[in-house]
């Protein structure tokens, strides 16, 4: 029977918190460079294209790097594999924040998402290590609110250090933090590995890593230029799709292989994955739409659009921490499928907001949201990693964790397609007012319609009359893609209902009948 390492409850306590920061650090930069684009723009000369692959680059090296995290914190050590991927990413960040130009920034970002693609996964790894069973599910709540939270604190955070500081201070945030918790991982936190992983799977990492990677850039592509047939993003598509149907039967055949097609064969793991995955999907998708909605058509300031995705993070923490308490008197399922029927209703209320919708109405909305996603992490998570054998741990995460990050990149790309195809749809030929030279970028989004108006501005043209009809095709654009996010959580819902357990799996079920990892006293 497994047996997690031995540390007091105070020690427990101190990890947890050291690793929900872990945590909240690398997620929050998912959304923290929305915020800085503009000053990057301007300090940089950067074009639109160079701005979007700051962001995309990140998400992709985040995603294809997955697998490596999980497969060598199992085979290396856990403690070993966490520390050296926040070395890379505070690297990373510092010279993110020296930057001289954009083609060196977006090769910064994309090293930064090597390092913290490994976070997530590990500290999972590790908590589920360190924890008992009677303790898991409450320390899982902790690691999925910092989580959950990160999504909503990274805009604020931003826009505080904006308002006093240059666009790299988004980046150099990251360095004492990653300074602090490496040498405190170094001496709080135990080693473990799995014990039985005596072979290494260099080729599956290879192939993962590749395969993910050209999955992912033909996702963001495809999104990016609302051009699914464009030759690069089918290039990416058919590659990465070519690559996972190599890797599948290779791995098959793998005594230690780095993706475990086993653990599909146990439906709460394989449940778990697609309800958090489908729930990216939203929660991505939607939170793209609303930067937009805020800004561009509400007109609010960068720190003020980040203060109103607070409540999201208020209420998907206030949510994380009442569901160790939730899952036993209802059940996961039941959790989980009302917390995507909450997130349902926030986005089928989306679509019904117009551009003079009450602030009040909003953080109501916004708080709806984070409740909703809150239900959803900690015992989904849970459930899929129940059945997961706790030497296994970092692999297992991993297979999760690629998964969701795909459906992120999935969310964004589809949604944004979505928005943009009836924003222009929408639109129509009310551009034709603009000077020929600025209709076609002005047809692109609604951000481009506005910066268009204002070159025309510049010029001496009054074009104001399009701001209205702007706003008016934006939000017909948001209101369809609020519905598709609305129905995608309602399969979370279904999924949920059907293949997730009705009550907390029993302590020696699933993981706790694999052997024990082997463990080394902290700080050695």
């Amino acid at each position: 029977m497994t047996t997690p390492t031995e540390t007091t409850t105070r020690q427990r306590r101190s990890i947890l918190f050291l690793l929900a920061i872990a945590v909240l650090v690398v997620v929050m930069d998912l959304t923290i460079l929305n915020v800085a684009l503009q000053p990057i723009q301007r300090e940089l000369k950067a074009s639109q294209a160079a701005l979007q692959w700051c962001v995309d680059s990140y998400m992709i090296t985040f995603a294809a790097f997955i697998f490596t995290g999980g497969v060598c914190a199992d085979r290396f050590g856990r403690k070993r594999t966490l520390m050296a991927a926040l070395v890379i990413f505070g690297v990373a960040s510092l010279l993110a924040a020296l930057s001289g130009s954009i083609g060196q920034l977006v090769l910064c970002r994309a090293f930064m998402g090597v390092g913290a693609a490994a976070v997530p996964t590990v500290t999972l790894a590790i908590i589920l290590n360190v924890f008992p069973p009677a303790e898991r599910a409450k320390a899982i709540a902790v690691w999925a609110g910092a989580a959950g939270a990160a999504f909503a604190v990274g805009p604020v955070v931003a826009g505080a250090l904006l308002a006093n500081f240059w666009w790299g201070s988004v980046f150099l945030v990251n360095v004492p933090l990653v300074v602090i918790g490496v040498v405190l991982i170094q001496l709080w936190i135990p080693e473990s590995k799995n014990p039985n992983n005596t072979h290494f799977d260099p080729a599956g990492l290879v192939l993962s890593i590749l395969a993910i990677a050209a999955l992912v850039y033909g996702i963001v592509t495809g999104g990016e230029n609302d051009d699914w047939t464009a030759p690069k993003t089918v290039a990416g598509l058919v590659v990465g799709v070519v690559l996972l149907l190599v890797l599948v039967p290779i791995e098959r055949r793998v005594p230690a292989p780095a993706l475990d097609m086993s653990l599909f064969s146990k439906s709460r793991f394989t449940a778990g994955t697609a309800a958090i995955a489908l729930s990216f999907f939203g929660l991505m998708g939607a939170i793209f739409i609303l930067t937009f909605y805020f800004q561009s058509i509400r007109d609010y300031s960068a720190f003020e659009a980040g203060l109103l995705m607070l409540p999201m993070g208020i209420g998907s923490m206030a949510m994380s921490s009442r569901c160790p308490k939730l899952v036993p008197l209802v059940g996961g399922r039941t959790v989980v499928a009302a917390g995507a029927i909450a997130m349902a209703v926030t986005f089928g209320l989306y679509a019904l907001c117009g551009a003079g919708t009450s602030v009040a109405v909003i953080v109501v909305l916004q708080l709806l949201f984070g409740l909703g996603w809150g239900c959803i992490m900690a015992p989904a998570t849970g459930a899929l990693m129940s059945v997961v054998p706790l030497p296994k741990a970092g692999a297992g995460q991993a297979v999760s964790q690629t998964l969701r990050q795909v459906g992120a990149a999935l969310g964004v790309a589809v949604i944004g397609s979505v928005l943009s195809v009836a924003y222009r749809s929408s639109l129509g030929s009310a551009v034709n007012i603009l000077p020929a030279d600025l209709r076609t970028a002005a047809r692109g989004s609604v951000g481009a319609t506005q910066q268009a108006i204002a070159t025309a501005a510049g010029r001496g043209l009054n074009a104001s009359a399009l701001r209205s009809r702007s706003v008016d095709a934006y939000l017909h654009g948001m209101h369809i893609s609020m519905v598709i996010a609305a129905v995608v959580a309602l399969a979370v819902a279904l999924i949920s209902l059907r293949w997730l357990p009705g009550r907390p799996p029993s302590p020696a079920a699933g993981a706790e009948q694999a052997p024990a990892a082997t463990t080394a006293p902290a700080g050695r």
